[in-house]
């Protein structure tokens, strides 16, 4: 399998993601943020990895907003709020481990 993970559309008026990857130990989901969007908080029962592959924004763990740049990782635990700010267009690569809340 290639996927090339920095080739995503773009639409100015909402975010747009795309499935990259799933099995049944983790989904890899890519999002286009423009600038301004947001992905509101929510939770999952799985960990969530977020990476900033291009841009600019802030991701939500817990109650803290932390504002991130291209390269950053931030990780949030099982049932931890989470979400997505984008000041300038962004690309998130979110990688979902789907049984990371096993044996807890």
């Amino acid at each position: 399998m290639k996927d090339n993970l920095l080739k995503v559309e773009f639409d100015n008026s909402k975010v747009k993601r795309r499935l990259s990857y799933d099995s049944k130990e983790a989904r890899i989901m890519v999002f286009s943020m423009p600038s301004e969007s947001q992905v509101p908080p929510h939770i999952s029962p799985s960990k969530i990895l977020l990476y900033c592959a291009r841009g600019e924004g802030e991701f939500l763990k817990g109650k803290e907003w932390i504002k991130v740049e291209e390269g950053d990782l931030v990780v949030c635990e099982p049932l931890e709020p989470h979400g997505m700010k984008a000041q300038k267009d962004m690309i998130v690569v979110a990688v979902i481990l789907l049984n990371s809340n096993q044996g807890k």
